[in-house]
């Protein structure tokens, strides 16, 4: 499935509409799709959206771009992305600064063959 870069602030980036689960619906995220990251992190409000408790999940602690270290909980979550459903740990941080979602490596990069091509500004996430 391709996905036309989104316009975030003067710059294009590989922004992409993740749907996550929230009881027997399905809500709407947008998150950044980054190579560069290990783990899949979202901003602590989008916790609260889908009513869990962010603290219940596991603790750990994240380099973000700068070096400095953010706590993150962990949740196994189940998402659908690509039209693909499955179950993938997703990190929630007060701390994410960045001003979106990212989407990392970690339950999602072993599911699909993701290609980059700037110059088309397009992301297509292909299913293997």
């Amino acid at each position: 499935m391709r996905f036309p870069y989104i316009n975030y602030m003067g710059r294009y980036l590989p922004i992409v509409p993740v749907e996550l689960r929230r009881g027997e619906e399905w809500v709407v995220f947008d998150a950044y799709v980054d190579s560069g990251a290990a783990y899949s992190i979202f901003h602590v409000d989008v916790a609260r959206v889908l009513g869990i408790d962010v603290e219940r999940g596991g603790e750990s602690f994240v380099v973000v771009g700068d070096g400095s270290r953010i706590r993150v909980y962990i949740h196994s979550l189940e998402i659908r992305l690509a039209n693909e459903e499955f179950t993938a740990k997703i990190g929630f941080s007060r701390r994410l600064g960045i001003g979106f979602n990212i989407l990392g490596q970690e339950d999602i990069f072993d599911k699909f063959m993701i290609c980059f091509n700037r110059k088309e500004r397009m992301v297509e996430l292909i299913p293997i």
